[in-house]
């Protein structure tokens, strides 16, 4: 099994996701930090299961989609030699065409 690695952007990102599902409710924030680890371990067991499909609109090679069962959010990755890159972590209604990447 290959270990994630989250970058600085993705670990922003949680953060950020975190604190504003806070504000709403402590028990919703706790419930997004619990479905964001389970959804890095699916990724760990089995990485090709995120999508393809931003790699190609992105033209970013084997960039990953996997989103979040209960909340509106994508988690970006690359499957790399012995390990996992997690770019970032982006709700679902961001522009993610115009948001960087840390990669190009």
């Amino acid at each position: 099994m290959k270990k994630a690695r989250p970058g600085i952007d993705a670990h922003k990102d949680v953060e950020n996701a975190v604190l504003q599902y806070a504000e709403q409710s402590v028990h919703a924030a706790d419930f997004l930090i619990e479905e964001y680890k389970e959804a890095i371990t699916a990724i760990e067991r089995m990485p090709g299961v995120g999508s393809l499909r931003f790699a190609h609109e992105l033209d970013i090679p084997n960039l990953r989609a996997y989103s979040l069962h209960s909340f509106p959010y994508l988690i970006f990755y690359i499957e790399q030699g012995s390990y996992i890159d997690i770019f970032r972590v982006l709700h679902s209604s961001r522009d993610i065409y115009n948001l960087p990447f840390g990669l190009q």
